[in-house]
């Protein structure tokens, strides 16, 4: 069985967050200002926190609770959805995969009428057996786990029991640990939200340079068609 992450797996997603990142530092209440795109994904990329990149964009540190709050309502908004494209390959891929076993999306996304509008729109949609969503809710003492587990307890609260052999492709060490928590294998695709150095630290089953080029370690005969 095949499980897989959506933002910067199956989706270029970088326009999205900077241009919101961009438009939300803009306002005159905020009175920020935008590092260049390049040094704010090579930050982000880095696993840098959103305090040091918004320290950087000159924006007072009473804004950064409003910042975020406002960045998560307006990011998943169709004006940016709609800067979304779709990953290299990747509708080849999924073409070839589904018909051999059922695919479910992971994402951490909130809004899923926006996301099945998204996809459908994307022509995406008809690929995933499953569609598993939602938002980490925040909490008084957030830790560097929360966004991990809050993953994996979308796939716990779905199975509950899981299958025995699965496949996990995602793009950080977030999608790894995850994984590992539910016993999955687990690889990771380059180019997404986390930069080589990372991945290879996490210590993932394989490293691919997208999810076209996995389909070699998976076709034909591969074990995850079942």
């Amino acid at each position: 069985m095949l499980f897989m992450d959506l933002d910067g797996t199956l989706l270029d997603d970088t326009a999205r967050h900077y241009s919101t990142y961009a438009e939300l530092l803009g306002l005159p209440e905020m009175r920020g200002l935008p590092i260049p795109d390049k040094e704010y994904w090579g930050l982000r990329r880095e696993g840098k926190p959103i305090e040091e990149i918004l320290r950087k964009s000159r924006l007072f540190p009473t804004k950064f609770k409003e910042f975020g709050q406002r960045f998560e309502e307006r990011v998943e908004t169709p004006e940016m959805l709609a800067l979304d494209r779709v990953r290299v390959g990747t509708e080849t891929a999924l073409g070839k995969l589904y018909t051999k076993t059922p695919i479910v999306l992971v994402t951490q996304r909130r809004d899923g009428a926006e996301l099945e509008n998204q996809l459908a729109r994307l022509g995406l949609r008809k690929y995933f057996a499953e569609v598993l969503f939602g938002g980490l809710k925040p909490t008084r003492r957030p830790t560097k786990d929360d966004r991990w587990q809050h993953k994996a307890g979308l796939l716990r609260a779905r199975y509950k029991i899981l299958p025995t052999e699965a496949l996990f492709i995602g793009d950080t060490d977030n999608d790894v640990k995850a994984a590992r928590s539910l016993k999955f294998d687990v690889w990771l695709v380059e180019g997404g939200h986390q930069n080589k150095e990372l991945q290879i630290k996490a210590d993932p089953d394989r490293i691919i340079p997208d999810v076209v080029g996995g389909l070699k370690h998976m076709l034909p005969g591969g074990r995850w068609q079942r």
